[in-house]
């Protein structure tokens, strides 16, 4: 229902005292320093400078993680085939299903009216994974035989540069003539080679091709043959220039990016993959080295691993719910976990996979695997025989798979996590009989497990409030035997992917006074424990500068807790400019070309400058004051249905009434054109909410109500009533409009917990630090509930009991960030300016120090700036010369910067 006339009303009465007050007040200019042209060092002075920021080189409080800063590779956003997997061929093996345009020929097309005809599940294919090939028929006494265009935007090609060609190839019906492979651009043939002749059984063939020149775009592989019959698969296209040279290789531009990072981690291939939607789509690691359905390894041309003996997989961000996808994402497996440890090697990283733990996709609703199956145990199987792939030698099964891949040394293995944002009693127990069978083993091969440790799974909750976080801590603190926290995980991973404000508010999320480093000091409202953190995956929602300077922010309080914080990665690594599943990303590319957002260079400026102490250091002056709350209040529901009555707002410092309602009279002072009115009626004297669905997911069913969005300093009341559903009450306050809020969260997750969250810029936080409290709203119960607004403070109360006391100035994000560190040889100072002015510090530095410094930083003209591939302009890392310092001096950073200082000691 909409209410026009009162709505009417309320505008002109609002917009008539806008004009009023502009006419009795004048804009604030802000205050201007007369600073230093950027990057100028000058003489101390804390008079003319911003902030204030004293450091003791001498005095090193805290150890830093050696493994702090990662990297993380999902399998998402066609960052694999298509992206880091050199292979320039799509479908090679013809095994992709309906899902695909095209079906079993997706990708591929006729060339000179060839017959093209695909052998399905054929017991004459190569071998018991890959059963499907192609038959080619040319009826013409001149060339035909097929083309492939490649993944997404195509096949790219360079001038000169080399092309490794190769197929499995049998003539059929005594077919004695060539074999051509060209690669073409429209109609000009760029490279051409020839096999002279095939045998009658399934064999492999190589050859090279130079491109003649360079080609983006309508370039295709052909495959052609002269009159007769041949059966044709695995037709494959490499560079051979790949990333450090190595067959069946990733592409170069890619992995020089990956290795230029300097990250001391990796954690694959995911993420959402490792989980599935089903068994089917489940990533199998087995399946990833070649390995038959029952999880044996294939041998195949007297080797295990051939990527011609990997069963093709279903990734789960393909769409499932079609049968033309001209874009879909199946797995060939060709870049696997073979692969994957290689690459940890090539860039000096520690590999950290991610296993299934026997939960299908529980974002996406699904279910668990029977813990008493045989499909169950062949998870926890497949966490046993990889420690045996990478630490086993050639005597055993699985060392001697990896030793016949062409890999007799053993992979480096310090962590394993089982589960990816799994949560709940399901995984609770899953995770125990994986941490069992894990530790009788251990026991019987205390040599080959030794050093190895368990991830645990915190779920997709936001931060360390989430409603599953604070259960799987209470889970973790109930399960540990004797106080040996490392039995039972060697880390915990949380995951969060928030707006920029997020982070620039909780810089100091893992500091002791929010997040303790053991169970006994945890409370209601902090949190913590002994686990060490494993950040598994984290972004703010853009890549824009903003973005990447609130990660920023948010990294200098990881480095200052690199105590707790033992691993951090940023998610997702790849996205593909043709098509993407999800954004934003660290490294954009296309079919020929790479660029790193923002994002990806400050990841590059913290990996590549990070310390093995914190230093003690404090930044003073660069505080924002917080604004008071002010806006109006309202009543919602989320997926429940609802009966609000009597409500009211009385102004806090008069006590007189400023508006309310009991729906016995038509509905005065709610606004409704900026909320989401949902399916609210009024019926029986009450304000009803029908029914259990609701229109939007993010703000749930909300009506606002109040004079104006100016009101400040009052208290809110109002009567309510759960009738049906699966959870409780929204109760918004300080509200400008729908996407900018706050509100407080009575009976969420699964109708557990009682917290407040925010709306800013139209995303939504988790459960904000400080306000969670377990709740439980009853069916058929009235709630008298109470909201106190005054200045930056709110407190919330149910039937007179408080359950939220909290000041939003706790909650406030600062002009600039700051943390410093040490290596063995220098002193880090990382300053980031998250404003859009220059800003200078007074730095006064006590110590053992020499002169000499360096800086490295990152600036752009705007908070709104970023990197596209389509722009040369690219914001990147710059060095700087200091010259000399001594311990005091101005430095003056520019504005939307991160900067790195390197003082030799």
């Amino acid at each position: 229902m909409k209410y026009t006339v009162v709505s009417f009303i309320n505008k002109v009465i609002s917009a008539f005292l806008a004009f009023v007050m502009g006419i009795f007040s004048s804009p604030v200019n802000p205050v201007t320093k007369d600073r230093p042209e950027p990057n100028t060092v000058s003489v101390y002075d804390t008079e003319s400078a911003d902030y204030q920021l004293n450091i003791d080189a001498d005095d090193e409080i805290k150890d830093i993680s050696d493994l702090l800063f990662g990297i993380f590779f999902e399998d998402i956003n066609f960052a694999a085939d298509g992206g880091l997997y050199a292979e320039k061929v799509a479908n090679r093996s013809f095994e992709f299903t309906q899902l695909a345009e095209g079906d079993e020929l997706y990708g591929y097309s006729s060339v000179n009216g060839a017959g093209l005809n695909v052998q399905k599940d054929s017991n004459d294919g190569l071998n018991k994974n890959n059963k499907n090939y192609l038959v080619v028929t040319n009826e013409k006494d001149e060339l035909a035989g097929v083309a492939n265009r490649g993944y997404l935007d195509g096949i790219s090609v360079e001038e000169n540069a080399v092309y490794n060609f190769s197929v499995y190839a049998k003539s059929l019906n005594g077919y004695a003539g060539k074999i051509i492979a060209r690669i073409v651009c429209g109609d000009e043939i760029l490279a051409e080679n020839s096999i002279p002749s095939i045998n009658s059984e399934w064999s492999k063939y190589t050859l090279e091709l130079e491109s003649d020149k360079t080609a983006y775009e309508n370039v295709y592989l052909q495959v052609l043959i002269e009159e007769g019959t041949v059966a044709l698969d695995m037709i494959s296209l490499f560079p051979e220039d790949t990333f450090k040279g190595r067959e069946n290789g990733l592409r170069k531009d890619l992995g020089e990016m990956l290795e230029d990072l300097q990250p001391k981690f990796l954690r694959f291939p995911g993420g959402c993959v490792i989980e599935g939607y089903d068994k089917e789509t489940a990533y199998s690691w087995k399946d990833s080295i070649g390995c038959d359905e029952d999880g044996e390894p294939v041998l195949f041309n007297g080797v295990y691993g051939d990527v011609a003996a990997r069963r093709q997989g279903i990734n789960i961000w393909t769409d499932m719910n079609t049968t033309s996808d001209p874009w879909p994402s199946f797995m060939s497996y060709g870049l696997g976990f073979y692969e994957y440890f290689l690459l940890c090697e090539d860039i000096g990283a520690v590999g950290v996979p991610v296993l299934n733990c026997g939960l299908f996709c529980q974002m996406r609703g699904r279910g668990p695997v029977d813990m008493n199956s045989p499909d169950f145990e062949n998870y926890i199987d497949d966490m046993l025989d990889l420690v045996e792939f990478c630490r086993g030698d050639e005597t055993t099964k699985w060392g001697s798979v990896r030793a016949s891949m062409g890999h007799p040394d053993k992979f480096e293995l310090k962590y394993i996590a089982v589960g990816n944002e799994n949560e709940g009693n399901d995984y609770f127990e899953r995770y125990q009989a994986f941490l069992d069978a894990f530790n009788a083993q251990a026991k019987i091969n205390p040599g080959m497990y030794e050093g190895i440790e368990l991830i645990y799974s915190a779920g997709a909750s936001d931060a360390i409030n989430g409603g599953n976080y604070i259960k799987s801590y209470k889970y973790a603190k109930d399960n540990i035997e004797d106080g040996n926290v490392t039995a039972f995980a060697g880390a915990v991973d949380q995951h969060y992917y928030n707006a920029p404000e997020w982070f620039l508010k909780n810089a100091d999320y893992y500091d002791e006074n929010n997040y303790k480093r053991n169970y006994e000091e945890m409370t209601d409202t902090i949190y913590g424990g002994a686990i060490p953190v494993f950040l598994g995956e984290y972004a703010a929602r853009s890549n824009n500068l903003k973005a990447a300077l609130s990660e920023a922010a948010y990294m200098t309080g990881l480095e200052r807790n690199g105590d707790i914080v033992r691993m951090a990665s940023y998610a997702p690594l790849f996205g593909n400019v043709t098509a993407s599943h999800w954004s934003p990303d660290m490294i954009w590319l296309n079919n020929h070309k790479s660029i790193g957002s923002v994002n990806y260079y400050i990841q590059k400026l913290f990996m590549n400058n990070t310390g093995i102490k914190v230093v003690s250091s404090e930044l003073l002056g660069s505080e924002v004051e917080q604004p008071v709350l002010k806006g109006r209040v309202g009543v919602g529901t989320w997926y429940t249905q609802a009966e609000f009555d009597n409500v009211k707002v009385v102004d806090n410092s008069t006590g007189k009434t400023i508006c309310k309602d009991s729906f016995t009279v038509p509905l005065f002072f709610w606004n409704w054109e900026n909320a989401n009115g949902g399916n609210f009626k009024i019926k029986g004297g009450k304000l009803i909410h029908e029914g259990t669905d609701m229109k939007y997911s993010d703000i749930g069913d909300v009506a606002y109500f109040g004079t104006d969005d100016e009101m400040t300093d009052y208290t809110f009341t109002v009567e309510a009533t759960k009738t049906d559903g699966e959870e409780g009450f929204l109760i918004p306050f300080a509200v400008q409009d729908k996407d900018n809020n706050y509100f407080w969260n009575l009976g969420g997750w699964q109708n557990t917990v009682s917290c407040l969250q925010k709306m800013e810029s139209g995303v939504k936080t988790g459960q904000i630090l400080k306000t969670l409290k377990d709740f439980t709203v009853e069916t058929g119960k009235t709630y008298h509930l109470k909201v106190e607004v005054s200045g930056t403070k709110v407190k919330c109360y149910v039937n007179d009991e408080l359950y939220v006391d909290y000041d939003t100035a706790s909650y406030a994000e600062a002009e600039s960030y700051q943390v410093v560190s040490s290596d063995e040889n220098d002193l880090i100072i990382k300053l980031i300016n998250v404003t859009e002015e220059a800003r200078t510090f007074a730095v006064d530095i006590s110590g053992n120090i020499s002169d000499s410094a360096k800086a490295y930083q990152l600036s752009g003209e705007s908070l709104d700036d970023i990197n596209s591939i389509e722009d040369e302009n690219i914001i990147e890392i710059k060095e700087i010369e200091l010259g000399d310092l001594n311990g005091k001096f101005n430095y003056t950073v520019p504005k939307c910067s991160a900067t790195v200082i390197r003082i030799k000691k």
